[in-house]
């Protein structure tokens, strides 16, 4: 538990979020830009489904492939995973 709260927590650099499908189901349908990145294995797991605009960037390749990342560095970047553990 972070004692000075979430809002806290989500302001301070460098530390990062869960959020539920909702908010990502809002994110995608907005007219923000936003750009996600599926971190799971590319073979094993993003060829087999993922978020429709998914770029896949399994987090053992993240420095290989970070180029793929926009320039612009106010686009929200939402990865996911295979979850917490």
């Amino acid at each position: 538990m972070y004692a000075d709260g979430f809002p806290k927590w989500k302001s301070t650099s460098g530390n990062y979020y869960a959020v539920e499908t909702v908010v990502v189901k809002e994110l995608l349908t907005g007219d923000a830009p936003v750009m996600v990145i599926d971190s799971r294995p590319k073979k094993a797991k993003f060829d087999k489904g993922h978020i429709p605009g998914a770029i896949s960037i399994p987090d053992s390749k993240f420095d290989e492939f970070q180029g793929l990342l926009p320039q612009d560095k106010n686009v929200p970047l939402l990865f996911y995973c295979g979850g917490y553990t």
